[in-house]
């Protein structure tokens, strides 16, 4: 191959290499990182957080992952009910590592643990369920209690 087909094709895969990269990037962005406010003990999320307003219509989300200068790792809020939430701590058990968020349930990308939606283990190395939070809601409010 001469010097110019080379470099063609090496801009050729180049350009496929950004392109599927943005088309990988634009895949993920299901989550949704709530707002949320720290009020004593409590980390408040508005229940509105849950709706998606999609073409017009609105569309329920089943978990909104939130987020806090205050705190160390995010926090996996699952709807269960009108009333009844699960949040969990996304932190692996295992090592430490950042919990990614795949739909009802969790995974390690350090090490492979699983969890499922309420911070059970589904899968090792972990041996240890997620750190759960107590929740009520009040009203429009989803109160998280940190402590």
């Amino acid at each position: 191959m001469d010097r110019k087909k080379f470099i063609q094709s090496c801009g050729m895969i180049c350009a496929g290499g950004v392109g599927i990269a943005a088309l990988l990037q634009s895949c993920t962005t299901g989550q949704h990182f709530a707002s949320s406010e720290i009020n004593g003990s409590y980390l408040h999320v508005a229940a509105t957080e849950f709706t998606l307003n999609k073409k017009g219509e609105a569309v329920d989300r089943r978990y909104v992952l939130v987020r806090s200068e205050k705190l160390n790792f995010p926090i996996y809020l699952y709807k269960i009910s009108e009333q009844e939430y699960s949040a969990i701590w996304m932190e692996c058990t295992h090592q430490g590592a950042e919990l990614s968020a795949h739909g009802e349930h969790l995974s390690c990308p350090a090490h492979g643990s699983e969890f499922d939606k309420l911070g059970n283990v589904i899968q090792g190395p972990a041996q240890t369920n997620l750190r759960k939070f107590k929740t009520q809601v009040e009203g429009p409010i989803i109160k998280i209690l940190l402590s």
